[in-house]
């Protein structure tokens, strides 16, 4: 459970779950870069199950800058991009080890709903991994044109300049990524400044919830 009072009085410890080096930061940078600035964070844990040399490096160096002032925690699995499915038991066992190592306030993770395979299989899994915390599902824009299939429904509200920060630290983080045709600032705030709209926000990032459970921190429970 999730009590939604995060503030320099009671900083949140988050769990980031990537199939890929940039997911993360993609589908949840804005929300990373806005706590970081209130002084929010607690701790930050990451897995990335997918990588190779080069994109360990990027993403270590992208994830730092995402997560300041907090030194992340980053475990990379090395596992083969776009065969994820292929490695079933082991990503699930994986992932329950990681589940196990940590004790986030928040958990983010691609979307079972994603039509990439090895986001799918991490979002179909993490939520039988933390079975007792709040999981919120990013989106990441792509070829295959998914947006929306998870039916967002959380919206973390962000200003203009925060978004512009996100992409400016994407770009110069991942090289490996600039030659793709939707990796650019314009993709990153278009989809941001659409979510923005469907919360009376300027811009935002978007998640799906499939289940929460909503209650009062114990220091402030009601009067019975």
């Amino acid at each position: 459970m999730l009590h939604l009072t995060p503030g320099p009085g009671r900083p949140l410890r988050l769990a980031l779950v990537g199939a890929h080096c940039d997911d993360v930061e993609i589908g949840a940078g804005g929300l990373l870069l806005d706590l970081g600035e209130r002084g929010a964070l607690a701790a930050v844990d990451v897995l990335v199950a997918t990588s190779t040399p080069v994109r360990e490096a990027e993403a270590s160096a992208s994830l730092a800058a995402f997560c300041a002032p907090v030194r992340p925690a980053v475990t990379f699995w090395g596992l083969p991009d776009g065969r994820l499915p292929g490695h079933w038991d082991e990503v699930k066992d994986r992932l329950q080890r990681f589940a196990a190592s940590t004790s986030p306030d928040l958990v983010l993770a691609p979307s079972p709903a994603d039509a990439h395979q090895d986001h799918r299989l991490l979002g179909e899994l993490v939520r039988t991994a933390f079975r007792d915390h709040l999981v919120l599902h990013y989106e990441v824009p792509k070829w295959d044109g998914d947006l929306g299939a998870g039916r967002p429904q959380t919206y973390w509200p962000l200003s203009e300049r925060l978004l512009r920060r996100k992409a400016a630290l994407l770009h110069e983080h991942y090289g490996s990524q600039r030659g793709h045709d939707w990796f650019g600032e314009d993709t990153f705030l278009a989809l941001a400044r659409l979510r923005g709209v469907e919360c009376r926000s300027e811009y935002a990032e978007a998640f799906s919830a499939p289940k929460a459970v909503l209650g009062w921190p114990a220091d402030r429970a009601p009067a019975p």
